[in-house]
């Protein structure tokens, strides 16, 4: 690929998805439940944690613009695009992988989170397997003492892609849920595995309650 496609690739590739998630999202009739306590937290200046399912962050993505929190892209080629769009809707980023710089990067979050800021992580990214919650949320939230948020997502009208974390994009004009849990911490003498288990809990509850919104 020549330079010049490259270069035109690069800028038209986070233009059309910023305008795909946009579109999408003001298009859908959107019911969001839990935020008002979340808000006030975020208000009140408290550094959250933001809990999505890998597969399940179009929706999130969108609704929490413009709050300056951050998200952690990857260093390829393709996180530069995921960053760029992220930059457009109004979050911070920062650049890692959970294996590759994963120290360097989880110590920046933690950084930002000491300082007041928030963030939104994948517990089960970025390979999976899905819906399993690994270490890293955890001990970052811990380490930090911020507050968990999990999220839900569901949709009436949807495509899940076949990938590993069977991708969820609501169809325009569906009818879509957007489930926040009570901000929470962990009791300090729980081990890690309880931990996760906890998460996994709290984060099917607000799964399975975005599917019942959308079927009413």
């Amino acid at each position: 690929m020549s330079a010049t496609k490259k270069n035109l690739k690069d800028k038209m590739i986070p233009s059309f998805a910023y305008n795909l998630i946009k579109l999408t999202n003001q298009s859908y009739q959107l019911e969001v439940e839990g935020w008002a306590p979340v808000k006030k937290a975020l208000d009140a200046g408290d550094s959250l944690v933001f809990s999505s399912w890998h597969g399940k962050s179009w929706v999130p993505a969108y609704f929490l613009r413009d709050l300056g929190i951050y998200a952690l892209t990857s260093l390829s080629r393709d996180g530069s695009y995921m960053t760029e769009i992220l930059h457009k809707l109004g979050w911070k980023t920062v650049r890692g992988s959970s294996s590759r710089g994963a120290s360097r990067s989880l110590l920046a979050l933690y950084r930002k989170l000491k300082e007041g800021a928030s963030t939104a992580l994948t517990p089960d990214g970025p390979t999976g397997p899905i819906y399993q919650v690994k270490p890293g949320i955890i001990f970052l939230q811990e380490k930090a003492g911020s507050m968990l948020v999990p999220m839900g997502v569901e949709a009436c009208w949807k495509k899940n892609f076949n990938s590993w974390d069977q991708y969820l994009l609501p169809l325009p004009f569906s009818k879509t849920a957007l489930v926040f849990g009570e901000p929470f911490s962990f009791e300090a003498d729980l081990k890690m595995e309880a931990k996760q288990k906890i998460l996994e809990k709290k984060m099917e509850a607000v799964n399975l309650r975005a599917a019942e919104i959308v079927k009413k």
